[in-house]
């Protein structure tokens, strides 16, 4: 079943790709506009491969973890990259299992490192019970999962989550207006922080020194990052960066202290053509 859902993406991407290549869109190179970040690295991949971590992206410093998914090939993947190079270790193209799948779970979002483990926010159809879905961080195999408690559905969209402190924050992805926390203990709901603005499109979010950073997807080639004060809910457009045109989806986003600051990777997916993952250095 892993080969037909490897064949099955790939000629998916191969289709939109061809689409793509054919509209004559035109792309600007990466750079931020605003803000304090530099930008360090990137890498390139064709769709074929890059679908398999299209939606999220975190890491321990040494590897880059990715989840991806196209939802309505009920098609979702937990991928191994090497940080250093770039270079794709390992995919787990069948990642959750045929039970959860017949539930109507098709659709994992951004995700988290934690102590061996990686957590993926997952979306079902029709929104209903969305779960976060544990994988070992060594072998990418499914371990468990776990619904979110109903005060904390919201209306039932789940495209990220980060983890800090024994604590799981996340969204929904529109009408963002609150950043909701489980216990990472027991997955039990441990309320929310209100924000002062009202956000749309956010697509990832991850913590660094105290300070919530969530990607988002609004706009055209131009995308903001916002920066959250978790002790009051204060919301601040913080980075601006030129993805390349209105045709890349800004998707996840992790943050990873450094002995001077900290390395920011986005993943930003450009229709069906290609995944980048751009690496951005923060202080120092």
């Amino acid at each position: 079943m892993s080969a037909v859902f490897t064949f099955l993406r790939k000629a998916f991407s191969l289709l939109f790709s061809l689409l793509f290549s054919l509209s004559g869109a035109l792309s600007a190179p990466p750079t931020v506009t605003t803000g304090a970040l530099t930008p360090v690295k990137e890498y390139e991949y064709p769709y074929s491969e890059g679908a398999a971590f299209c939606q999220g992206i975190t890491t321990d410093g040494a590897y880059l973890y990715g989840t991806g998914c196209i939802k309505y090939l009920n098609y979702n993947a937990v991928t191994k990259i090497d940080a250093a190079t770039g270079e794709i270790l390992l995919v787990n193209d069948m990642c959750l299992p045929a039970d959860l799948v017949a539930k109507g779970y098709s659709h994992l979002g951004d995700c988290a490192y934690c102590d061996g483990k990686l957590y993926a926010a997952c979306e079902a159809f029709f929104f209903k019970d969305p779960a976060v879905m544990v994988f070992d961080a060594d072998t990418l195999g499914f371990l468990e999962y776990h619904v979110l408690p109903p005060e904390g559905q919201g209306n039932g969209h789940f495209p990220w989550l980060c983890v800090d402190n024994g604590t799981v924050y996340y969204t929904q992805a529109r009408a963002v207006d609150e950043v909701r926390m489980l216990d990472l203990a027991d997955f039990s709901y441990k309320g929310a922080i209100k924000l002062d603005r009202t956000l749309t499109q956010v697509t990832g979010g991850d913590i660094y020194g105290g300070t919530l950073y969530l990607s988002s997807n609004e706009g055209g080639g131009e995308k903001v990052t916002y920066a959250v004060d978790l002790a009051t809910g204060e919301t601040t457009p913080d980075f601006v960066r030129q993805t390349g045109g209105a045709l890349t989806e800004a998707e996840g986003l992790a943050v990873f202290p450094t002995g001077t600051g900290a390395l920011f990777y986005y993943l930003d997916v450009t229709l069906a053509s290609k995944a980048s993952i751009r690496v951005y250095s923060f202080g120092g």
